[in-house]
């Protein structure tokens, strides 16, 4: 069982987990790591028409020297026993909505373990977690509870072709799915591209009842 080292700033925080990533579409802070380190997604990279192959992750601000740097001092970070603490005071207690992963994806059991913890930790915020590390999701709910505010949304790997839970995870609420289309949505359609690419109030990634997120092609 963790036990919180309560960081009295997150100054000291900064110092054990570095910090969180701010991106224009998010009404809310996220977490970013290098897509390289990514188990599935780098091995989709490489398969002509993924989405991995043309992520977004690999271009425009992502690919700027500062926030390659930035995403892998904090892939450095998370063995540290204290890191989910640190994370627990960078993101807020008081913060409604968080985001896992704008970029890169869950390394491996232990690291969602630790992101489980951070969520059962904070209960008032919702979380939301695209993956496509589904070998790792099935075998963290072999044993364990995944948290309610956790929502875990398994990410399709090809355009227009949607992603399915599998049978050992059908049936707990807060695991989803999102997938990518060119003309008809599979699932309710984000409808971002139609608000300059932002969210603006839309929460719906974050709402269980929405059980399939399509995102348009871009």
């Amino acid at each position: 069982m963790n036990t919180l080292h309560f960081f009295k700033n997150k100054g000291d925080a900064q110092k054990i987990a570095h910090s969180l990533s701010i991106t224009s579409k998010m009404p809310c802070d996220s977490y970013s790591l290098p897509i390289a380190n990514c188990n599935v997604g780098s091995k989709l990279a490489k398969v002509k028409g993924s989405i991995c192959s043309k992520c977004y992750a690999s271009k425009n601000s992502y690919a700027w020297r500062t926030t390659k740097e930035a995403m892998q001092k904090r892939l450095n970070t998370i063995k540290d026993p204290l890191w989910v603490d640190a994370m627990i005071k960078l993101i807020g207690i008081k913060t409604p909505y968080f985001r896992w992963h704008d970029s890169g994806d869950i390394q491996n059991l232990d690291h969602f373990n630790k992101i489980c913890q951070i969520a059962k930790a904070m209960p008032n915020t919702q979380f939301w977690i695209p993956t496509r590390e589904i070998g790792i999701i099935k075998e963290y709910a072999q044993n364990n509870i995944i948290p309610n505010n956790l929502i875990v949304r398994l990410s399709a790997m090809f355009i227009d072709k949607e992603v399915i839970i599998p049978k050992s995870l059908q049936g707990i609420k807060n695991i989803v799915t999102s997938n990518v289309h060119t003309i008809k949505p599979i699932g309710t359609e984000c409808k971002a591209y139609q608000n300059k690419n932002e969210c603006g109030s839309c929460r719906a990634c974050w709402n269980t009842s929405i059980k399939s997120i399509s995102y348009k092609a871009h």
